[in-house]
């Protein structure tokens, strides 16, 4: 079902156009439009709205996967932008970030599909040669953690690993979704380090418990810190 709401307000600056003009110009946008309705499990939702400085013109939800994809714009920088989300874990990705419209429309419409495959499966993702090296996908013990912890669901574990941003990739990821409450445990590429994230009711916390190099290193702090971290935050009384 594709719904349509036009959006009335926003002003214009430095010769680019209003909110409003990029919202009734999405309206017949022929790329939106040829668009799937439906692909990878995904479906397409057309609602024009701005929320804030940022118009949203398509999305492509998986409400089984907690996975959207959303083509937005941005009256803060001017851009059309491709934004990610898989559970608590939103990013905008930089390949797709363009000032103009049709140039931004010829970018997407090639990687359209292989973004939403990416994202549909726990399996179909193309890792890094350089996390298989790490050991990260084939880890056994993370593999094996509990698929519940409480209120918590391993919602991503290392053979299901993601991309995140600035060299980052999410390998494990426990949330409760009802409370956006989360503890996120990437590896970067670009410094060779692990650490982790942490979201108490939406809001992001730092956390020193889990930075290591190695993945004996995690072992030995997840054994010691991770249920009693999951409980804080749980009880919202987490201090690093």
């Amino acid at each position: 079902m594709t719904l349509l709401c036009i959006v009335l307000e926003g002003g214009n600056q430095v010769g680019y156009p209003s909110l409003k003009e990029v919202a009734e110009q999405a309206l017949e946008w022929q790329f939106i439009k040829a668009l799937p309705e439906e692909a990878e499990g995904f479906k397409k939702i057309v609602d024009i709205a701005r929320k804030g400085q940022i118009l949203y013109i398509c999305s492509y939800v998986n409400a089984e996967r907690k996975a959207r994809l959303d083509i937005i714009y941005s009256a803060e920088t001017f851009d059309y932008i491709v934004s990610r989300t898989m559970g608590l874990n939103e990013y905008r990705d930089i390949r797709f970030i363009y000032k103009q419209r049709d140039v931004f429309a010829n970018a997407v419409v090639g990687h359209i599909g292989g973004m939403l495959t990416e994202m549909a499966s726990k399996s179909s993702h193309r890792p890094l040669f350089i996390l298989k090296e790490k050991g990260i996908i084939d880890w056994e013990y993370g593999n094996k953690l509990p698929e519940k912890i409480g209120a918590f669901e391993l919602y991503i574990k290392p053979s299901e690993t993601i991309r995140h941003i600035n060299g980052s990739f999410i390998f494990l990821d426990y949330s409760d979704f009802a409370r956006k409450n989360q503890l996120a445990v990437m590896y970067n590429v670009l410094r060779d380090e692990i650490f982790a994230e942490l979201k108490v009711a939406g809001i992001f916390k730092t956390s020193r418990s889990f930075d290591c190099k190695t993945l004996q290193e995690l072992e030995r702090k997840l054994e010691k810190h991770l249920t009693e971290t999951l409980e804080k935050i749980d009880a919202n009384a987490y201090r690093e």
